[in-house]
Formats: C-alpha cells, sequence, structure tokens
C-alpha cells in the first residue's frame, strides 16, 4: 500500500464518527479526572480553536496539562487519554523510518530543503461528532479538544502518514519534520517547488527550522539530532555536538553517574542513551546491566503516580559503569560515527568451515580459518556463523575503537546489535564475543553484507589464506 493509502486508513479516526465509535470499547467511558491549573489556559484555547466549552457530556473527561518547548517561551498541550487509549484498540505501525536508514537515505543526496510544521497536531481538525471522546475536565465547565493532541494514542500514527504523503516521492519525514532532497540543486529546488504545493493545497502551514529562510536549499543542517554536511566526501553526518554536550555534562547525567538520582533523570538520561546508540550505530549488546536496569524500573513505574517520578533512586554500579563507558564513548564520535571508524573484521562460514578475515587501511592484514568437527559439524548454520565472529573477535581484535564487523548472516547481526539472542548455544557465543571486546575496549559495529560481497566467503570453501604483510596478532 503506498503513502496515501496508508494515511487514509487511518484518516476515518478523525472524519468518522461511526468508524471511530466502532473502535472504542462501549462499556468504557463516563470517567472525569480533573485537570489543575488549566483554567487559566481557557481563552487561549478558545481563540485559537483548540478546544471549546463543552455543552454536552464528553464521553471522557480527561486530565491535561502544558509542558515547555525547547524555545523556553512557548508551551505544549498534552493530554492523559490513557482512559481513552485503554478503551481503544491499538493503532497501526506509525511509518516512521528506521533512524539509519533515514540517515543513508539522506546521505545519497548532495542537497536539503529542512522545515517543520507550526504546531502541527493542531493542524489536524476532529470532527465534531467525535470531539466528545475527547474531553478535559476542567473546574466549572469542561472542554472538547478539536485538533489532535499529544497523549492520544493515534495521533503519532496520523501525523506521521499524513507527512509521509506530502514528502512522497521528494524527500524525508520525521513526524512534523520534513526534509525535501535532491541530489543536484536543480533537483533540490524543483522538488521543494512540488513541496510547496502540495502544503499550500492541503493547507499545511510550515516553517523554516533552526533560523534560517524558508524553503532554502542547502548542504549543511542538522535534523533529529543529528548533524549533516552532504558536501564532504568523508563524514557526512555526526551527532549534533549541542545535544552531546547537554547530554553527557547535564545534570541528569550527573544524578545518575553519583549512584543518586530521581526517575525522571535516569529517564532522561537513558532515552538520551537510546538516541546515541542508535544514531551512533553502536550496538546496545555492551550495555546489559543498563538495558536491565531500565527495564525494571520501567515496569514499576507504569501506572505510577505523577509524583513517584521525583523520587530518588539508586542506580546500580554496573548500570553507572555501562553509562560511564557510552558517555566516553559519545565523546570520541562526536566527530563521526562508529561505522566511519576502526578496520573491518570480515567473518562467513559455510556448512563445514569457517574463516575470519581483518582488514586495516584497505588491505587485509591477518586472518584465521578452520573446520568444524564433531558435534559441531551438525549446528545449524547461524550457530556456525555466530561461532566465526567469535572466533574472529577473540583472535584477531586488539586495537581499542570501533571494529566494524561484516556477516552475511542476518540473524548474526540482529543478536549482536540487541545483545541477545532466543538461542541459549547462539547466547553462549555471543557472551563469549562481547566479554573479549569488552576487555580490550572495543566497540562492536555489525552490519550485513550480501555473500557475493563477503570477503571471508572463499576460505570456508577450501581456498587457503593469502600470505599477510603484517598479521597483527603473530606477536600477541
Amino acid at each position: 500500500m503506498d503513502g496515501v493509502g496508508r494515511f487514509r486508513e487511518v484518516l476515518p479516526m478523525l472524519v468518522d464518527p461511526v468508524a471511530f465509535a466502532g473502535l472504542v470499547d462501549g462499556a468504557a467511558g463516563g470517567c472525569r479526572v480533573p485537570s489543575r491549573g488549566m483554567e487559566r489556559h481557557r481563552d487561549a484555547m478558545r481563540s485559537c480553536g483548540v478546544a471549546s466549552d463543552a455543552h454536552v457530556r464528553p464521553v471522557f473527561a480527561m486530565k491535561a496539562f502544558t509542558t515547555p518547548k525547547k524555545d523556553g517561551r512557548t508551551s505544549r498541550l498534552v493530554l492523559d487519554a490513557r482512559p481513552l487509549n485503554d478503551a481503544m484498540y491499538g493503532p497501526p505501525s506509525m511509518d516512521l523510518p528506521n533512524i539509519r536508514d533515514f540517515i543513508n537515505e539522506v546521505k545519497r543526496h548532495r542537497f536539503a530543503m529542512q522545515c517543520d510544521g507550526v504546531s502541527y497536531f493542531y493542524q489536524f481538525p476532529i470532527h465534531a461528532s467525535i470531539s466528545r471522546y475527547f474531553g478535559i475536565g476542567m473546574k466549572g465547565c469542561d472542554m472538547l479538544l478539536h485538533v489532535l493532541c499529544m497523549g492520544w494514542s493515534w495521533a503519532p500514527c496520523i501525523a506521521q502518514r499524513a507527512s509521509n504523503v506530502l514528502v512522497r516521492d521528494l524527500g524525508l519525514a520525521w513526524v512534523d519534520n520534513f526534509l525535501v532532497l535532491g541530489g543536484s540543486l536543480d533537483e533540490a529546488q524543483r522538488n521543494v517547488a512540488v513541496f510547496r504545493e502540495r502544503t499550500q493545497a492541503a493547507r499545511v502551514e510550515v516553517r523554516a527550522e533552526g533560523g534560517g529562510a524558508l524553503w532554502e536549499v542547502c548542504s549543511r543542517f542538522v535534523c533529529v539530532g543529528v548533524e549533516f554536511d552532504l558536501a564532504a566526501e568523508t563524514q557526512r553526518h555526526r551527532l549534533d555536538p549541542s545535544w552531546a554536550e547537554r547530554w553527557v555534562d547535564g545534570s541528569g547525567m550527573t544524578a545518575v553517574l553519583s549512584g543518586r538520582a530521581t526517575a525522571r533523570q535516569f529517564a532522561e538520561v537513558f532515552g538520551g542513551a537510546v538516541w546515541a546508540t542508535d544514531i551512533l550505530a553502536i550496538p546496545r549488546c555492551h550495555f546489559a546491566a543498563l538495558l536491565s536496569f531500565a527495564g525494571r524500573l520501567g515496569g514499576r513505574m507504569v501506572g505510577a503516580a505523577a509524583h513517584s517520578w521525583d523520587e530518588v533512586i539508586d542506580v546500580p554500579p554496573s548500570t553507572r559503569r555501562e553509562l560511564g563507558a557510552l558517555r566516553k564513548t559519545v565523546h570520541g564520535f562526536v566527530g563521526g560515527t562508529a561505522e566511519d571508524s576502526g578496520s573491518v573484521l570480515w567473518t562467513d562460514a559455510s556448512s563445514w568451515a569457517w574463516a575470519a578475515l581483518l582488514e586495516a587501511e584497505g588491505r587485509l592484514v591477518d586472518g584465521r580459518q578452520g573446520v568444524f568437527a564433531g558435534p559441531d559439524a551438525g549446528a545449524h548454520i547461524n550457530l556456525k556463523e555466530m561461532w566465526a565472529l567469535a572466533e574472529g573477535v577473540v583472535r584477531l581484535c586488539w586495537a581499542p575503537g570501533a571494529q566494524r564487523c561484516r556477516v552475511d548472516n542476518a540473524a548474526v547481526v540482529g543478536a549482536v546489535a540487541k545483545g541477545s539472542s532466543s538461542s541459549y548455544a547462539a547466547n553462549r557465543l555471543l557472551s563469549r564475543t562481547i566479554r573479549a571486546a569488552d576487555r580490550r575496549k572495543i566497540v562492536l559495529c555489525p552490519g550485513w553484507v550480501p555473500s557475493g560481497e563477503q570477503q571471508a566467503d572463499p576460505y570456508t570453501r577450501g581456498a587457503s589464506l593469502p600470505r599477510f604483510p603484517a598479521p597483527l596478532s603473530a606477536s600477541r
């Protein structure tokens, strides 16, 4: 289904009262949770058309609150829509691009125009008959929302799918951030003209991002926490230095590393850790303790009272060690990415043999190969591929820093990236690999390659290893 079809799939949630009601549990409703301090925003919400006084009883009258935006001057309206969300079927996929795919697609181009939707959710009107499901509990008189609002589980999906339609065949969208791309200046400008026509036809208001001029095409910009330089030949993207500095040296990080922090501070630091590892392509297999603690804390906070987020928690030493290591890694890779650094380890396995090659500065400098015997000979190919990777890391990789690993088995790449496998035997091999990497301060950066490009492949099928000019491991 194309982008237009994907948007039409969720459009009835805004304009078709029957379709909307069909997804809501008919026995639900009737709840009323008053909002605190929202009365002072009543006139502002009326005047801008966001909400109006309720002249009928809302099906749900929910709590609303405001949070400051990053500009420090304006606020964002958030609806605590858990009663409505719990009474509805969950939304389909947002169709939000994977951040690595997003980065790689941007880097295929030379020019871009960036803008974002002005109060984007407010540009999606809700049918009057549907508004009664979106009540705001208020002192005196409840209000009904007339636009999309943060907090409703379907809102991000609707916004993203609409954005995908606006930039279809022209660029990329990240919710309300639009990036129109072009391989040449002329192509970028043509695409911008088409995008401009689409926004005008759809009555979508956009503004320039980062203080630039609207509709201006450039090669260097910051988008979704990534700084791009499309005119450069190497290191065409990096983590946004200003964001990295705030995360690395912020008060939340200081508190967490001290071992005593609020749940809110830990959640903010952990969210930054997830984002940094995604952008820098650092597998989370190196942060098992951090992930485990975050999972336990998250389970405890589900449904907790708001004040619970400000209670002080003890952060375990193992979690602090891993977070401190990631903090140093972000310091080191802020000028590039893990994938742009380090040597390349090529590993492969066939039904009867394995091979591992180490490439540095464009040439093969060391290698190992072997055959599977005994019980190992009958193992699944995924385990043999994991064995080849483990042998390659243990025997060939010694230099601290990023280590790119190229494997033509997607299951192995995925297991290393997330740090676990559904197979007990694979987990044992993975643990051996990660322990060796951690001891040598190596950051594993796995990547999949087609079998035809796998340099280790011939040496799993009978070919002998070449004579290496400088076998690095010979002296170890």
